[in-house]
């Protein structure tokens, strides 16, 4: 078995990274879970890896779970089903990594060593953690964004259409005698109402 030691950075103003070593005959989702837990994110989301290259292009993809979407009605190969070992193609074999299909959270990983296991130690592990991730909820707040104003119920300079003289059907109204509430005294009606 060889040991495969991946720089994730996470697409984050953070600039987080952790560098994860996993072993060739170890799956994807052992290297899903290992970057959930490098990164303090313990959610229950979906997530997918893509195979990449070097201009971190997306090509094939390595869902957690099979939601139907497969191209051309193939149903691709889960995470649990793949070995790292089955995309390594080269020294520098990159994979993007997606994690919650809502937020889109996005992780580069790159492959940037690769060496013979220590013994006695469990892989995978992280070797190296620079920057604070950020918060996995932290996205949250931004997806009402621009939305909704900060308080829609909140009173403002709101423009009436009413107007100083006459009613809402037109008719003049100077002159005569209306409560607050646009209506006239019970003297307005007649001898017939009386």
């Amino acid at each position: 078995m060889r040991i495969y030691r991946f720089r994730v950075l996470i697409d984050h103003e953070s600039e987080a990274f952790r560098d994860i070593e996993i072993g060739s005959e170890q799956t994807f989702l052992d290297l899903h879970t290992a970057i959930k837990e490098a990164f303090a994110f313990i959610g229950q989301e979906m997530a997918s890896f893509y195979v990449s290259d070097e201009n971190w292009d997306k090509g094939p993809e390595i869902p957690l779970a099979d939601l139907g979407f497969g191209e051309d009605g193939d149903t691709p190969a889960l995470m649990e089903q793949v070995y790292i070992s089955d995309h390594i193609r080269s020294t520098s074999q990159r994979f993007i990594y997606a994690y919650d299909f809502l937020h889109m959270w996005m992780f580069m990983v790159e492959l940037i060593q690769a060496g013979d296991p220590e013994p006695d130690v469990t892989y995978p592990r992280v070797v190296m953690s620079m920057g604070t991730a950020p918060d996995e909820h932290s996205k949250e707040d931004d997806l009402t964004a621009g939305i909704l104003p900060d308080d829609p119920y909140a009173l403002g300079d709101e423009e009436h259409a009413y107007e100083e003289e006459g009613d809402d059907w037109g008719h003049d109204t100077e002159g005569e005698d209306h409560d607050e509430f646009g209506h006239g005294s019970i003297d307005d009606l007649g001898e017939e109402f009386r």
